[in-house]
């Protein structure tokens, strides 16, 4: 899973990326290559589960992000070169983060508004060109060949267009199976799920126009102050806790991104225990047992028999797993259970 951090230059993409994942890096010097970095999900259930199990390893699941390199909008063909490499990594990515500057810092009066709209702006115009290009190709082969061959195609890459044309993401339309088998060759930026990320001035609430246009857009909403954020990822754990109770924040940016994100890919977590280790492990809302069994490993699915399930709170309600079994708050499930956040499975298969 990969979060690519997005935005016009300037905005603290990089002081966001050196929060979330203690990378480091330097600040306000650019560059034309992303940077690449992995950041632990944390996860209390987690916590509590090793406590009851005392396994060898505690194991976290984990979201790699990219900082992305920024661009600025309008500015000759430096500008376009720096949109063009923007565009391609932006493709590569799961989902965007794109992070809108609220504060002055030297930079002059914010505009997140134009933020917002000139960056949405050119995932549809890159969007919109793949679209007008393949609607060529298909009305060139009707001409020569008297038909296309997926005749599915055409009114698909048309309604795409004529949504586009009309404001809206691509994300926001409904596809049946076929329709989302034909597009996900293309990686269309605008059907990215998208997470607005708001760096504020300490102190400050993100502009509510723009707040409202972002959840119009279908994206997930961050508020933070990302230098702030960056002083708390400096402290210990019990300083770090008392300086966000000072402030009335109730946790630090990481985990508001990691929510977020998880929200934005539609993604919960299950787990497996035992005396080598307790692991979490990420997983689409709405997948069956065999398809949680192939995050695992693909034997276990290929082979999955029953999956045993606990669920979490049932578990710790319990005190035990043999108290649990004993309450019958352990069933088997079969190929059609629909995993839920925070069950604890045990894969039986053959192979």
């Amino acid at each position: 899973m990969q979060i690519g951090i997005i935005g016009v230059k300037f905005t603290g993409k990089t002081t966001l990326f050196n929060v979330i994942t203690g990378a480091g890096l330097p600040t306000g010097q650019g560059g034309v290559d992303p940077h690449l970095a992995v950041g632990k999900v944390p996860d209390p259930r987690l916590t509590k589960l090793t406590e009851m199990f005392n396994p060898k390893r505690e194991i976290h699941t984990s979201v790699e992000w990219v900082d992305i390199p920024g661009f600025q909008v309008g500015v000759g063909a430096a500008g376009a070169r720096e949109a063009t490499r923007f565009l391609e990594h932006g493709r590569k990515v799961d989902a965007m983060a794109q992070v809108i500057r609220c504060f002055d810092g030297g930079f002059g009066t914010p505009d997140a508004m134009g933020e917002l709209e000139n960056l949405s702006m050119e995932l549809a115009l890159a969007d919109l060109q793949i679209i007008e290009n393949r609607l060529e190709k298909l009305t060139k082969e009707k001409e020569r060949m008297g038909k296309v061959a997926n005749p599915l195609e055409p009114p698909m890459f048309k309604r795409f267009h004529e949504h586009l044309e009309s404001g809206g993401g691509l994300r926001d339309l409904e596809l049946n199976p076929d329709e989302e088998k034909m597009a996900s060759g293309y990686a269309f930026l605008t059907a990215k799920p998208l997470i607005v990320v708001f760096n504020m001035e300490e102190g400050n609430d993100a502009p509510a126009d723009v707040m409202n246009a972002a959840r119009k857009a279908g994206a997930e909403i961050v508020s933070l102050c990302a230098t702030m954020e960056e002083e708390l990822a400096e402290l210990d754990p019990d300083e770090a806790r008392e300086f966000l109770d000072d402030l009335g924040i109730e946790e630090p940016a990481m985990n508001l991104m990691i929510r977020a994100s998880y929200s934005a890919l539609s993604l919960q977590s299950f787990f497996t225990v035992g005396p080598d280790e307790c692991r979490a492990w990420p997983v689409r809302k709405g997948s069956l047992a065999p398809t949680a069994a192939g995050v695992i490993h693909s034997d276990l699915q290929r082979g999955f028999i029953r999956a045993e399930v606990t669920a979490y709170d049932d578990l710790m309600e319990a005190g035990s797993m043999s108290a649990a079994k004993a309450a019958n708050k352990v069933r088997l499930e079969g190929k059609a259970y629909e995993v839920q956040d925070g069950d604890i499975l045990e894969i039986r298969f053959s192979v």
